[in-house]
């Protein structure tokens, strides 16, 4: 299995748009074969930060969004398109994983999180704060338009937009946080990218735990004290968002 060796830089946000470019083939993929994927201590930095500040399910969460975006960039995702600049693949995956990894900083409970001064934000914006302050940290070799698509990526990853583009990077955030939420359902388009096979092996390297409960407990709190947070705009809002939230795994052990 390869990877084409670019894609394109910035894709249509309007899911419609973004399909007409996509050469949709959902081919399995091993998962041992997504995992031999080469990262750098720089991304190692951000794993173990991610550990350490998202909680348990939601971090476990962060990495299958990983696993199945690069499963997504390897079925169809557009490359080559005219007149679209180009990506390399080890330039996206170097700001994909930070941006898989880091992108639900903001669902914390540790003191550090909650003291940080974004805490009052949506928790897109209160990760994404942080996300940029650890980049700044402990990723010096990136610069301001790496560091600037992977923070943007984090804010922007739970809206969906009628017009204009996204980066690759942040369509495939937006792509795989959805589609591991929301499995194979209308509300999560990634999933016409993803072979079934590939997610049983990710989901059982990865499980999916308790992050319907936990997810649960930090969104309620979120719709409480932030009432206008970026999640509340969701179709439906906050309760028709709940509702489309998995508890299973997308892909049953046993088929």
């Amino acid at each position: 299995m390869s990877f084409l060796k670019t894609f394109d830089a910035y894709v249509p946000s309007n899911v419609q748009e973004f399909f007409a470019l996509a050469k949709v083939n959902p081919e399995y993929v091993p998962f041992e074969t997504l995992r031999t994927i080469p990262l750098d201590p720089e991304h190692t930095a951000s794993f173990e930060y991610a550990k350490k500040i998202t909680p348990h399910a939601g971090f476990i969460h962060s990495i299958r969004c990983y696993y199945f975006a690069l499963a997504i960039l390897r079925n169809g995702f557009p490359s080559g398109t005219p007149g679209v600049p180009q990506i390399t693949f080890e330039e996206l995956n170097r700001r994909l994983y930070h941006t898989c990894l880091l992108h639900d900083l903001g669902w914390t409970m540790t003191a550090e999180g909650r003291e940080h001064p974004a805490h009052g934000m949506t928790f897109e914006l209160h990760g994404g704060i942080m996300a940029y302050d650890h980049l700044h940290a402990a990723a010096p070799s990136l610069d301001a338009h790496q560091v600037g698509d992977i923070v943007q990526s984090i804010v922007l990853h739970t809206l969906e937009f009628p017009f204009g583009k996204s980066s690759a990077t942040g369509a495939l955030m937006f792509l795989s946080a959805w589609f591991d939420v929301c499995g194979y359902h209308e509300a999560g388009p990634g999933s016409r990218f993803v072979n079934r096979r590939t997610v049983q092996e990710i989901e059982k390297e990865c499980p999916r735990g308790s992050l319907a409960i936990e997810g649960k407990e930090i969104l309620d709190r979120e719709f409480l004290e932030k009432p206008n947070c970026l999640l509340s705009h969701f179709h439906g809002g906050a309760e028709a968002f709940l509702k489309v939230v998995r508890a299973d795994p997308i892909v049953s052990v046993d088929e």
